[in-house]
């Protein structure tokens, strides 16, 4: 009878029914990996504009591993092509899939970091930080990041402190006395 109370608490209080975890099982055990990324290219284009942010994309995955369809989500349109491209060269591994193709979501972030002279110096900044090498690509399951410098046109009238005018440059060449 205690047995019978104890089952019936275990029950009230939401308790695990077995068809839910039988489902969990399902669904645990069936499953994409990116088992190779093809690196994603940052768009020359993109990083002289600055531009950076998130692409989603929608996979297709087959049994075999390989791309049957991609498609973009989300994402600054410049970008899309660049993970598009990364996508569908790239191979997974699908765990317990069917016949059908398994969807599959993937995230690229694009970032950019200034480099050069358009970095603010940094008295923080570590010797490690100074000699990365980019682009940087990681990658954890589902999002593929990629870092990258950015295009920096410098101007190299701005770091001139004092400027004279020729007419200045004529006086003070002819003002300068003789003893």
């Amino acid at each position: 009878m205690l047995i019978c109370a104890f089952a019936l608490f275990i029950v009230l209080a939401g308790g695990t029914d077995a068809s839910a975890q039988n489902a969990d099982t399902i669904v645990t055990s069936q499953g994409v990996v990116l088992a190779k990324l093809s690196d994603p290219v940052y768009p020359p284009i993109t990083r002289t504009a600055h531009i950076s942010g998130d692409v989603e994309l929608m996979l297709g995955i087959r049994q075999d591993g390989s791309v049957e369809s991609a498609t973009v989500v989300s994402g600054p349109p410049l970008l899309q092509k660049a993970a598009l491209a990364s996508a569908q060269q790239s191979t997974f591994e699908c765990h317990g899939c069917g016949m059908d193709p398994t969807s599959y979501r993937l995230k690229y972030s694009f970032q950019l970091v200034e480099s050069g002279c358009c970095a603010a110096q940094d008295a923080n900044a570590t010797d490690k930080d100074q000699h990365r090498i980019y682009p940087e690509i990681t990658q954890s399951q589902g999002h593929v990041t990629i870092v990258d410098q950015a295009v920096c046109i410098c101007d190299p009238a701005s770091e001139i402190s004092k400027v004279r005018s020729v007419k200045c440059l004529y006086l003070w060449k002819c003002a300068v006395h003789r003893w």
